[in-house]
């Protein structure tokens, strides 16, 4: 009997070890060191001063700039509408929109990056998390190598130990979250910029705090660059939550968001698989995928569309949520209040 007790206190003391050791991340600390994965998470701007921007020359314009924001509904999501059958109307919509940055969710690993980027293989080079050879790809982002240099990126997850991968949130248990990310160049110009994405908790807790902290880390940057800023922010423009995302706790508002400084807000539906003349877009106050601009810059925002991407007779849905596609241009020896 006594020899039972032992073995049953040692099991007991084990697990309670053990539970302790999970409790405080020791799983992801270990995972981190085996992968040597465990990496600055913050972006440092004081390198690139407004004036030397596009290699300090008089002028200074982005350009034209096609950014894509799109939730494509991860592989495993919805069984009834499984992923090969999505697939190609996923990829005929980046093909037709052609972006020159694309921020994309719910990617899981290379195998997803692969196949969601067969048709345009090799114009796009990816910035995501990588763990030995793996990838997570939740907040991948991709931009053009042809126009684009990378010089820096990083990943800041959101969580209380922000280079820690995979760490516990502020609830439990909850979905891993990162923001990815890239400080661009322009190969020609020099423009610089940074390029932002993310796909914030759909769990009040988490995105409730991961708002504020994002402008805290983010939004000081816009001092020194332009920011691009895309995700599915499970949020949309009437919960208090957008405006502590623009303007933190007590900040001044920094992030814009791009619907606001474009004329007219459009919608892209279908029929038959289709597309159908753009129609105004009727709610975005349902909106919960956004793409904000930020920086020390004239932002000109020439085209908005919230797109449908349906499919079939009868329609389906290539992914739960729309693609958002903008077309925008930053002028930095401008002023936001010139004309």
């Amino acid at each position: 009997m006594f020899k039972i007790l032992r073995i049953l206190f040692r099991l007991v003391v084990v697990g309670l070890l053990l539970a302790f050791y999970a409790y405080h991340n020791g799983i992801q600390y270990t995972l981190a060191f085996l992968t040597n994965s465990m990496r600055n998470p913050y972006f440092d701007s004081s390198s690139y001063p407004p004036e030397l921007n596009c290699f300090a020359d008089e002028t200074c314009s982005s350009g034209d700039l096609r950014v894509l924001c799109y939730n494509v509904l991860c592989r495993m999501c919805e069984p009834e509408h499984p992923w090969e059958e999505r697939l190609p109307h996923l990829q005929h919509l980046i093909s037709r929109y052609a972006p020159d940055l694309f921020g994309s969710q719910e990617l899981g690993g290379w195998k997803d990056i692969k196949e969601l980027m067969a048709t345009v293989e090799g114009q796009y080079e990816t910035v995501s998390f990588t763990f030995g050879p793996w990838v997570y790809a939740d907040s991948a982002l991709f931009f053009k190598k042809q126009r684009f240099e990378l010089l820096d990126s990083g990943q800041f997850w959101l969580n209380p130990k922000h280079n820690l991968p995979f760490g516990f949130a502020w609830l439990k248990l909850s979905v891993p979250r990162y923001v990815c990310w890239a400080c661009l160049r322009d190969k020609k110009t020099g423009f610089t910029f940074l390029f932002m994405n993310s796909h914030f908790d759909n769990n009040s807790t988490n995105k409730e705090t991961t708002a504020p902290l994002v402008y805290e880390h983010f939004a000081k940057h816009a001092k020194q660059l332009p920011i691009i800023f895309t995700g599915d922010f499970n949020t949309n423009p009437t919960t208090e939550r957008y405006g502590r995302l623009m303007r933190g706790n007590e900040g001044a508002q920094v992030f814009q968001n791009s619907a606001d400084l474009v004329s007219v807000k459009e919608m892209q539906a279908y029929e038959k698989g289709e597309p159908l003349p753009r129609a105004p877009f009727p709610a975005f106050n349902d909106a919960i995928e956004h793409i904000f601009v930020a920086g020390p810059a004239k932002i000109v925002v020439d085209e908005w569309v919230m797109d449908y991407n349906s499919y079939g007779d009868p329609q389906r849905d290539a992914s739960d949520h729309p693609a958002l596609f903008a077309v925008l241009r930053f002028d930095l020896r401008e002023t936001a209040h010139e004309e």
